[in-house]
Formats: structure tokens, sequence, C-alpha cells
């Protein structure tokens, strides 16, 4: 089914045209109840914090009096609100048109994988058929137990190997159709499955244009940098870095480039409580959403996933709202590769 290959759909209401950005908000103060209790060694991350004493390093929640470490609320002085912008909409969808798939080359604004994921340990097949709309103009991504005989190089083996994936499920992606260097995204999703079985990983996220997901050999030592700065880390780890005397494929010499990642969202749906399990250290357990932004280069010496970093480990003054907390249980993997064997050279993020 062919649509307008114009970048804003003309189903989208008039009074989207225009945004404004949010204006940052104060979480409110969680309940006494709700106060998590977690520690890690003698580091206060929450907000059982003595009123009135300083805490060691940011807190995850308000604390009642301010510290000398920065905290959400209150604050020793006021702060300044961010200048006001206004965003013109330069790129929509809204699926009404029926009928329609996402098969290489059938969309001018979208591509439908058609190719195994062997990345995170996926247990699925990407298959093009697996995405369309409906007569009721939603976009339809289907998961489904289904066989797919795939074959495919491993990496661990080394050769090609014939296997099967026994779940099917699909992929959007916008790859080298629609870029942009900023703004605001928004997008209306409704989950699949249910909030306390786990298995399924929706997420709505970007990825810088030089790599593209599932290609794994595109996104080597390019993913997740964003340096444009000439250090011996960078010259060695960053395919593309600003210690490069000569330009290739019309890039200009002496200019950093990578992919970085923004992950609007990620949800892992299941009924592992807070401080349970393997959320033992974590008062946010399933089913929870994660949002991050991948980065490289990064904080060098860090903990490993599942553990709190300590004093100079993670970014001073950072605090969530309630019933969040930082994901320390993908945090802290260095970004490395099958050829890096020597620390000295291997990419951190």
């Amino acid at each position: 089914v062919g649509v307008e290959a114009g970048w804003i759909d003309p189903d989208t209401p008039k009074n989207a045209y225009k945004t404004m950005a949010l204006p940052p908000a104060v979480p409110a103060l969680p309940h006494e109840q709700s106060k998590a209790k977690a520690r890690h060694h003698r580091y206060v991350h929450y907000s059982d914090a003595v009123p009135g004493e300083p805490t060691e390093q940011p807190t995850a929640e308000p604390t009642l009096e301010p510290t000398v470490s920065p905290t959400m609320w209150p604050t020793a002085s006021p702060t300044q609100p961010p200048i006001a912008r206004e965003y013109d909409l330069v790129f929509s969808d809204e699926f009404n048109t029926p009928g329609r798939t996402f098969h290489d080359g059938e969309d001018p604004k979208w591509t439908a994988m058609e190719k195994n994921d062997y990345t995170n340990d996926a247990q699925h097949y990407y298959a093009a058929s697996n995405v369309y709309t409906n007569d009721d103009g939603y976009l339809v991504i289907k998961t489904e137990a289904a066989d797919t005989e795939i074959i495919g190089y491993s990496d661990v083996k080394k050769k090609k190997v014939h296997d099967t994936k026994h779940f099917r499920s699909a992929m959007l992606q916008g790859w080298d159709k629609f870029c942009f260097t900023g703004g605001v995204v928004e997008t209306e999703v409704v989950l699949p499955g249910k909030h306390n079985v786990g298995g399924l990983w929706p997420a709505f996220w970007l990825l810088g244009n030089l790599a593209r997901h599932t290609y794994v050999g595109s996104s080597e030592h390019v993913w997740p940098w964003a340096s444009d700065t000439c250090t011996p880390k960078a010259s060695g780890a960053q395919l593309i870095n600003a210690c490069m005397k000569t330009g290739h494929y019309g890039m200009k010499p002496g200019v950093g480039r990578g992919a970085p990642e923004i992950d609007i969202f990620e949800v892992q749906p299941g009924d592992t409580p807070g401080n349970n399990g393997k959320f033992l250290e974590s008062p946010v357990g399933q089913p929870f959403m994660s949002a991050s932004y991948q980065v490289a280069p990064g904080r060098p010496a860090r903990v490993g996933g599942g553990y709190w970093p300590g004093p100079g480990m993670w970014y001073d003054g950072l605090s969530g709202g309630n019933n969040s907390v930082l994901n320390i249980f993908f945090y802290g993997a260095y970004n490395h590769f099958l050829s890096d064997t020597d620390p000295a050279t291997q990419d951190y993020w």
C-alpha cells in the first residue's frame, strides 16, 4: 500500500505542528513507608539519610534537608529555569493507512528487518511480515512462537552454523531514511503481554546513523562513541577519531564520529519486586522501564552490573523521582569486542 513520501503525515493534527519543551519538575516527597532502605557498604543511597546530616554521595530520592551533595529538593539556592523553546514538527507518522507493509524498499519512511538477531542473547528472528498496519489505524508488531531455520556466522565458534530460532518478532527501523540532530520525540505505544509475565523486551530507541542495529560489524568501535577529541584512548578504540589525519568516504580528517544510543524506553515485565531475588540491591524491581543515554567515552574504573557505584565512580548530582533509581544492572559494562585483547585500548562507556 503506497503512502505519501512527505516527512509529515497529513493525518497529524495541526495542533501538534508546534510544541514546547516540558519544564523540569521536582518530584514530590515520597511517603514515609515507601522509603528505600537498601545500602551498599557504607554509602547512603536513599532518603533514609538522617535529616540535616551530609550524605557521602548524591541520593536517589530527595532528602528532608539540604545536603553537601546535590539533591533535587530542596536546593540551597534557587535554580535558573531553562529558556523556553518552541519546536516545529519535521516528521510524523500516524500509521492510519491500513495494509501498509515494510519489507525492504516498500515504504519511504521505515524498513522492517528480515534477519537473525544475535545481539544480547536474543531468542528471536526478525521477520518483516510480522509488522504491518491494521484496519483500525494501528501499527502492529507481532511476536509469536514460530520456528525459523537460519544459517549464520557464530562469533563464538568462528564459523557459519545452522540454528533454529523458536520465536519470531519484528523490528522497524528508520535507518538512513530520516535523520535529525536534536529535538523532541513523542510516541504512543501499547505494550504487549502481561506486566507480570517475563520474556518480552519491547523498546523504542534511537541510534546514530553510522551504525545499524543487528549489523554488528557496523557498530564495532563506532557505537556508542560521541567524542571529537584526539586522545590515546580514542586513537585505539574509536574507529573514526579526531586523531586521524586522512579523511575517508567524504568525511573530514581530524573529526571524531560515532553512533551514541538513546533508549527512550525499554520495558521488562516480570513478577520479581524490588529488594528481592536478582533485584536485591535495587528498590525497583519488575516490571520496570529503563531509559538511558549510552555514550563513549564514559567513566572508567566502574563497578560491574548489579552493584552500586562508590564515590567517584559515577556522575555527581544525579537524582531521580519517586519509584526510580539508577539501573545498576546495565551500567558499568565496558564496550569491548573479541579483538580487544589489550586493556589499554579497550573501549569504555
